[in-house]
């Protein structure tokens, strides 16, 4: 019999486990990796699965599910570029994995945290790149003259190579701690994209003149 804790209950076991500055800052993070790929599998499962689901929903809403295709890829990377900050903006401090090694006690175990960190950050070069460019900022010099400062490609199989690099610093930590890891990308949704295709499928199929007669 499975059963479902609390965000509260989760928290309490990652300081328990961690300690309460390093529990409560690994909780936040441990959160936001898993909305983020929440989100990432919506978009996979929208528009990364197979052709015939792209066809589906061009035929549908084709102009509103081109704004939410590019609306989710750019939260996704966002979210990648949030993660991977440096701890502190001017006199702000952020919240990022690059938070983390400063919290841990074990030396060792904080080199290898610093070394996951930093392929994190460089892995998600792309992402702080287009959110720098062209999301949370718009850029002169790309905007004007886009054939002259291009930006970097950013491919689905890159999301997946960030993400995945994110999820070996905390799952590193949750190892050492609590010795377990967190599946971060096998989420299973009820109510997501996928529940969403099969319903238009339906929709489509009821409204086709076939069906009609």
């Amino acid at each position: 019999m499975t059963t479902t804790r609390t965000e509260a209950e989760v928290k309490d076991d990652y300081i328990s486990s961690m300690g309460e500055d390093l529990g409560t800052a690994f909780f936040q993070l441990y959160r936001k990796l898993m909305e983020l790929h929440i989100v990432w599998q919506q978009y996979r499962q929208l528009f990364g699965k197979d052709s015939d689901t792209v066809h589906l929903l061009n035929r549908m809403a084709g102009l509103f599910f081109k704004i939410i295709q590019d609306e989710i890829w750019d939260s996704v990377l966002l979210g990648i570029s949030r993660m991977t900050d440096p701890p502190k903006t001017g006199n702000k401090k952020n919240l990022t994995i690059q938070s983390l090694p400063s919290l841990i006690s074990d030396p060792t175990l904080k080199a290898e945290v610093e070394t996951l960190c930093a392929e994190a950050v460089a892995a998600a070069e792309f992402a702080r790149e287009h959110r720098n460019k062209r999301i949370a900022h718009q850029d002169h010099d790309y905007l004007t003259d886009r054939a002259s400062n291009p930006l970097s490609g950013v491919s689905r199989e890159r999301v997946e190579t960030m993400l995945a690099s994110l999820r070996k610093v905390l799952n590193r930590l949750d190892l050492h701690y609590r010795d377990t890891t967190v599946m971060y990308e096998d989420f299973v949704d009820e109510s997501g994209a996928r529940l969403l295709v099969a319903k238009l499928k339906k929709l489509e199929l009821l409204a086709s003149p076939v069906s009609a007669l």
